[in-house]
């Protein structure tokens, strides 16, 4: 091995402390001039109290532990290890991401600490493996979405979808969407885009796991709504079902008043319709999590318009009651 220089010798004693020190392993002088040496690096006592100085002047959080032998050990980082234990404990169950990916990421996120601390984090880790096949797209997918976002932009994509085939029962089929995307969110491990398609008048949303070929497209974004109104969509959304947004009309009793401007914001339009009901327009992702939301609050509750929205409603409660529709 060739001889380091001092410049890198500062670069080695960084690295060994970052990954090898913490409040319960502290390394002392000593052990840092034999490790400087084994890496053939001109050290001495010294040399290390020299660089440990400059390395606390320069904003690294090195404590050192005064006695006949000091020893050495970094405090603070960027992220401790509650931190990272949050962070970790959110990618392991995720469904988007694929196994191998999931531990290339973790262990990025485990190099920040010491080993020994990433050790303990490891010792309960259970990564998930799951039957995703599309994770790197995935993640061009949320590089190019994200450019577009920032950008102003809207983006092109191919969603694949489930489709009844009587000969190729599960099989997909690709049609081609263009939204202006307005944010990324992550709902029970899944990813799905936001955003707005139809001139930035309908509000989309679509799992990321189910689009392929991305890309950015020249055109400036669509006006869309923002803010509050935005906010006001993204409660319509149950348990981020992808669909389009729709005006759905509800007649409810008056206990449920309070619900549904928690649910929707107080900028519901609420309208007497009979002594003790109400009717409120509000757009929501129709979807079966909506008709449960529904269905848990019935008879309280009932759809009164789009009629297709409504006749879906009473083929799935017929349907669960064991009911056929001639009956």
């Amino acid at each position: 091995m060739s001889a380091i220089r001092n410049k890198q010798r500062l670069i080695h004693l960084y690295r060994y402390l970052m990954d090898y020190t913490d409040e319960d392993h502290q390394a002392t002088t000593n052990d840092l001039v034999d490790f400087l040496r084994r890496e053939d690096a001109n050290a001495s006592r010294k040399t290390v109290k020299d660089d440990i100085e400059v390395l606390i002047e320069e904003g690294i959080d090195v404590i050192v532990s005064k006695s006949f032998y000091n020893s050495y050990f970094v405090g603070s980082r960027t992220f401790e290890v509650p931190e990272i234990k949050l962070l970790v404990d959110g990618i392991a169950p995720n469904k988007s991401i694929s196994k191998e990916n999931k531990e290339k990421l973790i262990g990025k996120l485990l190099s920040l600490l010491s080993v020994y601390q990433a050790d303990k984090i490891r010792k309960d880790l259970n990564i998930r493996n799951n039957s995703c096949t599309m994770s790197e797209q995935i993640y061009y997918s949320i590089d190019k979405i994200t450019d577009a976002i920032y950008e102003d932009r809207q983006i092109e994509f191919i969603c694949r979808e489930h489709v009844r085939n009587e000969n190729r029962p599960g099989s997909r089929e690709g049609k081609r969407v263009v939204m202006t995307p307005v944010m990324i969110r992550n709902s029970q491990d899944l990813y799905y885009v936001c955003g707005f398609g139809a001139g930035g008048k309908r509000f989309e949303v679509y799992r990321l796991d189910h689009i392929t070929r991305t890309k950015v497209l020249p055109q400036k974004g669509d006006p869309h709504v923002s803010g509050p109104e935005l906010s006001r969509l993204l409660k319509g959304m149950f348990d981020m079902e992808t669909g389009t947004l729709t005006e759905v009309t509800l007649e409810c009793a008056d206990e449920l008043t309070e619900m549904i401007r928690e649910r929707f914001g107080e900028g519901a339009q609420i309208r007497r319709n009979r002594q003790d009901r109400f009717v409120v327009k509000v757009p929501v992702i129709v979807s079966p999590a909506f008709y449960s939301w529904v269905f848990r609050y019935s008879p309280g509750m009932r759809i009164m318009s789009p009629q297709g929205v409504r006749e879906e409603y009473i083929r799935r409660a017929r349907e669960a009651a064991g009911l056929t529709a001639e009956r």
